[in-house]
């Protein structure tokens, strides 16, 4: 296989794994709290910066070692992954039902512009305004933490495709950035319609957001139930 032909598959690939459905669901659930669509995408690249750190980190010297993790080891990872889903899924619903979150139209300094608003601190209204930059946190975070449970099986991957440890070390780092591109795309491409619809049916921002939460447990118990027998 040409250098290039093997790159170009290390980024498919990482394109592939970024569509996984642990990942899909642990960005959703951020992504369906945003309200505008840049901030909403750039989740996913956040995401996609914190999954390619470990990657690098553990990887590359796995490759150049050429060392596996022991399964119990990936085992426990991906069970932390799974400890994650349910936790952000239950912060979801939590928020969603203690917000009682509706859509409003306002004016501001002359310009009107949308709102979702809540009730906590009364009948009045309140603008609510989660900080970007945390949410930009938890989802590098979340990817960080992704990205360990990826990183031995992705550099196992690498050793076997690779003729040389400078071609393993640039497939890893194309399947790393395919990821961080896919993860981008996929924010984009679950922020645009959602946020569309929610402009006109403040109802369906509800649904989205509990659906998301829901997913998020169902699939985080998921991983519990197929990941324990194996560590026990």
């Amino acid at each position: 296989m040409s250098f290039a032909l093997l790159l170009g598959a290390a980024f498919v690939l990482g394109v592939r794994h970024a569509l996984d459905p642990d990942h899909l669901v642990a960005v959703s659930t951020l992504v369906a709290e945003e309200r505008r669509l840049w901030p909403a995408a750039r989740l996913g690249l956040w995401w996609g910066a914190g999954h390619l750190l470990p990657i690098a980190a553990v990887g590359l010297p796995l490759l150049a070692l050429r060392v596996r993790l022991p399964e119990a080891w990936e085992h426990t990872v991906d069970l932390g992954v799974g400890v994650l889903l349910v936790v952000l899924g239950l912060r979801t619903l939590w928020a969603l039902r203690r917000e009682r979150v509706h859509f409003h139209v306002h004016e501001h300094d002359g310009r009107s512009h949308p709102h979702f608003h809540t009730h906590l601190g009364g009948p009045d209204h309140a603008h609510t305004h989660t900080s970007e930059g945390a949410r930009g946190r938890i989802s590098f975070l979340i990817g960080v933490v992704h990205g360990l449970a990826g990183s031995g099986a992705a550099a196992v991957v690498a050793m076997t495709a690779a003729t040389s440890l400078a071609a393993g070390v640039a497939y890893l780092l194309a399947f790393g950035v395919g990821t961080w591109a896919g993860m981008f795309l996929t924010s984009l491409c679950i922020a645009a319609p959602t946020l569309a619809a929610v402009s006109r049916w403040e109802r369906l921002y509800q649904i989205v957001r509990a659906s998301a939460g829901l997913a998020s447990v169902a699939v985080g118990v998921g991983m519990w139930l197929e990941i324990l027998p194996a560590l026990l």
